[in-house]
């Protein structure tokens, strides 16, 4: 855990070069990793975050999704899970964008090059370079953090926000879609925390269903095929 969080902070360092160099501070990894939720949240909102209710949305999507067909386990599962939301995320779509069914080789594909996927995502987006640079850091350090507890995840995440509502060189519009995607991140991961393993064993005689995906794994890939939607 020592050699993790020591993983995160030289992340979060490089971050802080990059992103510092056009006026966006950086969260303090330290205090990252060693805030141990000195105050207990219920549940994945952050009331500090103006636009939580993004993420409270994708969240009851998923927790819905999960109520029925339980966490995905498998490609098959997770490219269901991912066209299960994007129908969602369409249906509340004002701006008309294409819903494109992703294919079993497209999770494949972002399952192996998730970096690539968030960074050719965020390429597209009408952000500017400092504010693509913030959240691709971002997205970086949860990908490769990945088998954190939720807990800590949440902490890291909560930091983040605070630091980008501190910020004075984002544009409204920045902000917006900055905070939007981190609530849906926080609530993603909550979604899949929640439901993890629940009933699953018993209901295949005791025999447990081995998982293609690490912890938490999942639900970043579904929020990073899904970010064209927020961006």
């Amino acid at each position: 855990m020592k050699n993790l969080f020591l993983g995160l902070f030289v992340i979060l360092v490089m971050i802080s070069c990059s992103s510092e160099e056009y006026g966006i501070t950086a969260v303090d990894g330290n205090d990252v990793s060693t805030q141990a939720s000195t105050v207990k949240q219920l549940g994945p909102a952050n009331d500090a975050n103006p636009y939580d209710e993004v993420g409270k949305r994708y969240g009851k999507w998923l927790t819905d999704y999960y109520q029925i067909h339980r966490n995905s386990k498998t490609i098959h599962d997770l490219t269901a899970q991912v066209n299960y939301v994007g129908a969602k995320l369409k249906v509340n779509d004002v701006f008309g964008k294409s819903n494109i069914l992703i294919t079993e080789d497209g999770i494949t594909f972002s399952v192996s090059n998730l970096e690539n996927t968030a960074t050719s995502t965020l390429a597209t987006a009408t952000l500017s370079e400092s504010a693509k640079s913030s959240l691709l850091s971002f997205f970086v350090s949860l990908i490769q953090n990945k088998e954190v507890e939720y807990s800590l995840l949440y902490d890291f995440i909560v930091a983040y926000e605070a630091d980008i509502l501190d910020s004075t060189n984002l544009t409204v519009q920045e902000l917006e879609t900055i905070l939007g995607i981190t609530s849906v991140t926080r609530y993603a991961l909550d979604a899949e925390g929640g439901h993890k393993d629940r009933d699953w064993e018993i209901s295949v005689g005791n025999k447990k269903v081995p998982s293609k995906f690490g912890p938490f794994q999942a639900s970043l890939i579904s929020v990073i095929v899904h970010l064209r939607f927020y961006l």
